[in-house]
Parts: structure tokens; sequence; C-alpha cells
């Protein structure tokens, strides 16, 4: 894992999560993987600006955007031919952050993007109920058989941490832009990983829009 973790910053993440997967010998699971990927991605494949929204499930501020603001943005996405991806970053001391972006990427992976967002939906509208659980694996179990991922696929992908890969590319490049927190929007021409245009929190939409126009300009 070290290993895999070393050839980040040369790799696109997806790439760097298959390497993960290869060395840890789950190379079965780079299909899951690519699936989950481009599940949790949306818009144009060849958008000029590209946005990764970091979110931790855990976190009341990601809720409160997803809530107010999610699908502004994802009309947003439409409008102006952008290319959005949802990336995790979650935070240690909300505790359960890790498992629910795990939930997510595995019904992702088995379901595509409709059990990515159906679960997505789930996490964020009942965030109180697994927020603090002990073990919120039951609850987590719930979500899927309601949205129609298979049980037991679901449970096998989430108890191995099969898409944990991703997760750690994901928290790699976090730490590499420099975020702060979540929910955190880091804006970049396709193909670029400067991350200097950015803002955290819940914002207007105006902002979105400034950034949109700022990354442009360049």
């Amino acid at each position: 894992m070290r290993k895999a973790l070393a050839l980040l910053l040369g790799m696109t993440f997806l790439t760097a999560a298959a390497a993960m997967a290869q060395e840890s010998g789950a190379r079965s699971d780079i299909p899951l993987l690519e699936r989950a990927d481009a599940a949790r991605t949306v818009g144009s494949e060849t958008a000029v600006i590209v946005i990764d929204q970091f979110i931790d499930f855990a976190c009341p501020d990601c809720t409160a955007f997803h809530m107010q603001k999610a699908d502004s943005l994802l009309a947003m996405v439409e409008e102006e031919d952008l290319r959005l991806s949802i990336r995790f970053y979650p935070i240690p001391r909300l505790l359960r952050g890790f498992q629910a972006a795990e939930a997510a990427l595995c019904a992702a992976a088995l379901v595509g993007r409709p059990g990515f967002l159906g679960m997505l939906q789930q996490l964020f509208e009942h965030q109180a109920d697994w927020r603090y659980a002990l073990d919120p694996t039951p609850v987590f179990d719930s979500y899927a058989e309601g949205i129609g991922v298979p049980l037991d696929r679901y449970r096998e992908c989430a108890a191995r941490d099969a898409m944990a890969p991703l997760i750690i590319s994901d928290i790699r490049m976090a730490k590499d832009a420099g975020i702060p927190g979540t929910p955190t929007f880091v804006f970049n021409k396709r193909g670029e990983l400067t991350g200097d245009v950015q803002f955290y929190d819940v914002q207007p939409m105006a902002r979105f829009r400034e950034a949109i126009e700022q990354i442009r300009g360049r």
C-alpha cells in the first residue's frame, strides 16, 4: 500500500486507485473501481472546466449544501458544459465518514450511477440515524437493500474495503490541493491539477459562476 501511495502524484487518481488494488492483490476489484469512479462523475467528457467536490457524508455543512444547492449545481454543470466529480475527504473527528463513502462507492460499483445517487441521498437525508452509531453497518445495509443493490454483493464489497483505494486517492488529492475541510470545490481546466481556484463551505451559486469565469479567463 505504501508503494502505491507513492505513485499517486504521477498518475490520474483512478489509475492510482487501480495501482493500489494491484498492490494489495485485489486485481479483480479494478472493474468495480472503474465503475464506481464513473458513477460519481457527471457532465461532458470533453468539458474544458472540471470541478472536484470534496465531501464527508458525516459533515453537517455537506448535508446542508446537498439539500439546498445540489440540484442547482447539477443544472449549472449541464448549462455551462462542465464536468463534476464527487470525491471524499473523511474527517477523522466525524468518525463514520469513511464507512459512508465506502457504502456509496460500493453501491456505485454494483448498480452504477443510480446506486450512487440513491445511497448518497439516503446518507445525507438520514445523516442523524448513522452519524454517531457505534456500528453503522446495519443502517447502510438497509439503505443498500432499499435502493435495489444486491445485498450479499454489497456486504462483501463493504466488508473487505474494496473501495478504499478510491477514497485514499481522494484524500491524497485533497491534501495536495490544500483543502481546509468539507465541502470544498476545486476548479481546474481539463488536464490541470493546480487547485488554485477553490472555495470552502456552503456558498451562493454566484460564487460558482465567478470561479468558472476565473478559470475560463486563464
